[in-house]
């Protein structure tokens, strides 16, 4: 069966995978009480699925136009390869972010991402148009744009991205994540985890905006933009200054506010 599916198929199938397992992780190892489907949900699928939809023939385009392999790879060895391009990603993935956020411009489109009062594993399917086109962008740029991987083997980039997929679905999920167990303790040392990533959703945002990270922690203690409290936040989304509608995937993208 694996074998008559495209690579990009079973990305999907993977993505889907890890959003069904932490959604009903959720439900068992709960952080904040609340309904499994929910219209914060339905809005997050909504919008994820549109915007794919939407995107593919752009990106394709993008992608052919961009491919121009300036600096060769192909002479580096299977683990280097993953090694690379997993450091490569989750640096720039951290610096998009971090700019997302501190530059007013971005920051307009990236709060659609913010929008929610609410997480699940979903919602890192939720966010803007120009959002997406750019993360979907770093990796072409990085190993298509820049570097020479027509070489490596058709599951490389891909094995790298699924790991920022589960992450992220992991990230956002609505788990119990002591970071004082010893487990926990040992995991926020190094890696992206629920109760981290919840700092950076937090509401009142003035003086704690940060945990940029999407893999690795060591961006955010290294650049000096870790906000992570050892309690859980109070109120996550956004404040009534920044609030948007969150009624269907259509208004989110058209940046509309709430009527007063």
């Amino acid at each position: 069966m694996l074998s008559t599916l495209s690579v990009s198929q079973i990305q999907i199938l993977c993505h889907g995978a890890a959003l069904g397992f932490f959604l009903l992780l959720g439900q068992v190892v709960t952080r904040y009480k609340q309904p499994l489907i929910r219209r914060d949900l339905l809005v997050n699928v909504g919008t994820g699925l549109g915007i794919l939809i939407v995107i593919k023939p752009l990106m394709m385009w993008l992608n052919s136009v961009l491919s121009i392999h300036l600096v060769s790879l192909e002479s580096l060895p299977a683990p280097l390869q993953f090694l690379l391009a997993f450091i490569l990603l989750d640096f720039t993935r951290y610096w998009l972010h971090h700019m997302h956020h501190r530059v007013p411009f971005f920051w307009q489109f990236h709060r659609v991402h913010h929008s929610s009062a609410t997480l699940d594993a979903t919602s890192g399917l939720r966010m803007h148009l120009f959002d997406f086109v750019q993360l979907a962008l770093l990796p072409t740029l990085l190993f298509s744009t820049l570097f020479d991987i027509r070489e490596w083997s058709e599951w490389m980039l891909p094995s790298v991205l699924l790991v920022g997929t589960f992450f992220d679905a992991f990230q956002h999920a609505n788990i119990r994540f002591n970071i004082q167990h010893p487990i926990g303790k040992i995991w926020h040392k190094l890696l992206n985890n629920p109760h981290f990533h919840s700092w950076h959703h937090v509401r009142e945002a003035n003086g704690q905006d940060g945990n940029y990270g999407n893999v690795l922690l060591i961006w955010d203690r290294l650049f000096g933009t870790e906000v992570t409290q050892d309690v859980l936040p109070d109120a996550l989304g956004l404040d009534d200054t920044q609030s948007l509608k969150t009624s269907n995937p259509v208004s989110l993208q058209l940046l509309q506010r709430p009527s007063v």
